[in-house]
């Protein structure tokens, strides 16, 4: 996992999708997971530890808020995966710099980047973008230690449930559906089976931002339609290491008896396929 939102494409093509107040302009911009340790902020800095959190960024009230957010967004996602009971082993990070340059300068991440996952910490930096960042990789965050591994095959549920989460908190500030905004980016929707294989790191931004589109969007139809107790019921099914048909027929006895099931009635709620760009 490679930590991505939906990318620079989606970007350039939700620009031409309507949308009552538009998607965010920055809505998608990728954010990583790495390896090591990051430099602490100035001195100066305030921090608080929630419930949940231990969180440094600069002024109390700036990490009061913070804390304010990352709460309401982990209650969101328990709620969302049902994950109701599940207990983390210790307090996840939130470090927040005071803008991308003290970010970029101290992290050396690309430019594009617009936060970073290390080990149980989440790096960003204050600005519109924040809450957003914050909710991706906290579902990423969860989803890895309550998983205790992630197969490659379950890379299109880890990142379609991060995208998911991400759009809700861009639905709470609109008037309209990011799900249904997105929808035109599905071309003409991958097979499951491609789904489940594919690796957004080495292909065409199009075809990239259509693998984070159609994940995100069937995480959606899987929790909203199966249910959350359900979708808990798939999630532990395959921390046991069921198979993904097992784990369907585990979560989702009388709706979807297997993967294909699961794909069928996908299918059956979207447009008809719409031409790639260019």
């Amino acid at each position: 996992m490679r930590g991505l939102l939906i990318l620079g494409a989606v970007l350039a093509m939700s620009s031409c999708i309507p949308y009552p107040g538009g998607l965010p302009e920055d809505f998608g911009k990728k954010t990583a997971v790495v390896a090591g340790t990051f430099p602490g902020l100035d001195a100066g800095a305030a921090e608080l530890q929630s419930l949940h959190f231990y969180i440094r960024a600069y002024g109390i009230q700036n990490v009061q808020k913070i804390a304010e957010v990352a709460e309401a967004a982990y209650s969101r996602i328990m709620a969302d995966t049902g994950l109701y009971s599940f207990k983390p082993a210790g307090l996840y990070r939130i470090v927040v710099y005071a803008d991308a340059a003290e970010y970029l300068r101290k992290t050396a991440q690309p430019a594009w980047s617009g936060g970073a996952a290390v080990g149980n910490a989440i790096y960003s930096f204050s600005g519109p973008q924040l809450e957003r960042v914050l909710i991706h990789e906290m579902t990423h965050l969860i989803f890895y230690e309550y998983m205790g591994h992630a197969g490659l095959d379950q890379r299109w549920i880890n990142e379609g449930l991060a995208v998911y989460e991400e759009g809700k908190a861009v639905e709470a500030g609109s008037d309209g559906s990011v799900s249904a905004a997105m929808r035109p980016l599905i071309f003409a929707p991958m097979s499951l089976e491609r789904m489940r294989v594919y690796d957004p790191a080495v292909d065409k931004d199009y075809v990239v931002s259509q693998w984070y589109a159609q994940a995100g969007n069937m995480m959606r139809f899987m929790v909203e339609t199966g249910g959350h107790i359900g979708f808990s019921q798939f999630l532990g099914a395959l921390r046991q290491g069921n198979s993904l048909d097992r784990a369907m027929a585990a979560g989702f006895p009388g709706t979807w008896g297997s993967l294909a099931e699961f794909e069928q009635a996908w299918r059956k709620t979207q447009p008809e396929a719409l031409p790639k760009p260019g």
